[in-house]
């Protein structure tokens, strides 16, 4: 079974939820994005993202599962993963994303896209209350309670695609 987890991350708490989904359900990992970049970054860094981002939509052609991942940004997606998801040819997708305060439309909006496209969703999961970079830094008992909820939701998508 092939399975790819693509992601955007701007402080790093998406990367680590990405890591957690790709672990438990055995996953080729893609980001879309350089997490290092400052600004529009530099015309190599720019190229990278592009080629990162060809990668994902060619490694996600053939997917039996496809993990799309976003931080949330002015409460909705991030434009990269908007434009990923737009573009993207997958048999079954699991959202999620990683937010503040307020989720908005973040999920809703990929939603969207994916069913005019005639994709299944087979999941969609909010990991919220995480600040800038926080996850990292949060204590033992508080971590795991993400990693569970990011396991969890990994399993339950593998097992919806191993129905008959």
């Amino acid at each position: 079974m092939k399975v790819i987890v693509v992601y955007y991350s701007k402080t790093g708490n998406t990367k680590s939820i990405a890591e957690i989904i790709a672990e438990k359900s055995k996953a080729k990992i893609i980001p879309i994005n350089l997490f290092e970049k400052k600004g529009r970054g530099t015309e190599e860094e720019r190229l990278k993202e592009a080629e990162l981002f060809q990668l994902a939509l060619d490694e996600s052609e053939n997917a039996d599962l496809l993990f799309i991942g976003t931080s949330t940004s002015f409460k909705q997606a991030q434009s990269k993963i908007r434009r990923f998801t737009k573009s993207v040819n997958a048999k079954n997708i699991g959202l999620f994303c990683t937010f503040t305060k307020d989720v908005g439309i973040t999920l809703t909006e990929l939603e969207e896209i994916l069913s005019e496209n005639n994709i299944t969703i087979i999941g969609m999961q909010e990991f919220g209350g995480l600040k800038t970079g926080q996850f990292k830094e949060l204590v033992d008992e508080e971590r795991k309670k993400y990693i569970k909820k990011a396991e969890k939701f990994a399993k339950q998508c593998l097992e919806k695609i191993k129905e008959p």
